[in-house]
């Protein structure tokens, strides 16, 4: 094979990487600022953040509601068992659309919100991440 082969095939194959890595970032961004409107629309208490994986405790922390209303409003009457369960799990349990059990869901915070006007999303306290860690060995506290 010439060198000359050999230089545009290996061109051929830094301009396909080069295409590949500008493609890459451009979806890496683009998923950032996915993320970012997410976590936007989730501290501003929009209930169209709810998501399928989400766990009953989970969303009683996010969006300030009591499980024991949540549970309520999926008509679970045994919240034991639904304690680690996901969104998606309690609607095959329950033979329901995923999406179902979602409008349900938001439709039950909106109206808890509606009943108790005191709780918003700005009232929330936020504690910092470092009271919950486990203290390292060999380090002092601060």
């Amino acid at each position: 094979m010439s060198e000359r082969i050999k230089l545009s095939a290996l061109s051929a194959l830094l301009l396909l990487a080069l295409v590949f890595s500008v493609l890459s970032t451009a979806n890496t961004i683009q998923a950032v600022r996915n993320l970012q409107l997410q976590n936007h629309d989730v501290k501003a208490g929009k209930v169209n953040t709810i998501r399928a994986w989400m766990t009953v405790p989970a969303i009683s922390r996010i969006y300030h509601v009591p499980e024991n209303y949540v549970y309520r409003s999926l008509e679970i009457s045994s919240p034991v068992s639904y304690h680690h369960v996901t969104l998606y799990e309690i609607a095959t349990r329950k033979h329901q659309p995923v999406d179902q059990v979602l409008h349900t869901l938001q439709h039950a915070i909106l109206i808890y919100r509606q009943q108790h006007p005191g709780i918003t999303m700005q009232s929330r306290v936020y504690h910092s991440s470092k009271n919950h860690l486990a203290p390292v060995l060999g380090r002092a506290e601060p």
